[in-house]
């Protein structure tokens, strides 16, 4: 089942503003981190979509990548939007200090999976296209906003990948 697109651009509703509020708030950052991580991508398989786009929040898909480290199969639930027709991954770790695994899994193995779909995964370096990118994801979904904000205080660089089809 391909991926469903995700729009920056999109208006949205009600219902989409309340997710967006709640998944911005404490409450929520909490029940992401710790419930919808866990519920989406048994969702996914079963449905072809995440059970937070259904609610209204911003599209969700797993993430299948190699462990930097291990060399194992590891899966994450991660938002995503598109631009120009290819899913962008920000990994953002809820403006934590320090990036995801997954970043560091993607830099060692760019080669993945995304919902359905092979890819090959490229950190956006170029400044002009980071920014015009950041923007588009702030778009999407606010809260990439305050994550910013929160990295900036602690130094941190947030990275943004643009994935590519994979070849065969």
């Amino acid at each position: 089942m391909p991926l469903p697109y995700a729009d920056p651009h999109k208006k949205h509703g009600p219902l989409f503003a309340l997710a967006e509020a709640f998944g911005r708030s404490a409450p929520g950052q909490a029940f992401a981190r710790h419930v919808a991580r866990h519920i989406d991508p048994w969702f996914f398989r079963l449905t072809g979509r995440s059970y937070t786009s259904l609610a209204g929040a911003v599209e969700q898909a797993p993430l299948r990548s190699i462990g930097a480290k291990s060399g194992r199969p590891r899966v994450h639930q991660l938002a995503y939007f598109h631009d120009d027709g290819h899913p962008i991954l920000v990994a953002s770790n809820f403006g934590g200090r320090r990036n995801p695994q997954w970043y560091h899994n993607l830099k060692a193995h760019p080669e993945c999976e995304f919902g359905d779909e092979k890819f090959i995964a490229r950190e956006i370096t170029d400044p002009d296209e980071y920014e015009r990118v950041y923007a588009l994801a702030e778009k999407a979904y606010a809260g990439y906003a305050d994550y910013r904000a929160k990295t900036m205080r602690s130094g941190r660089h947030i990275p943004v990948f643009r994935l590519t089809p994979r070849p065969g």
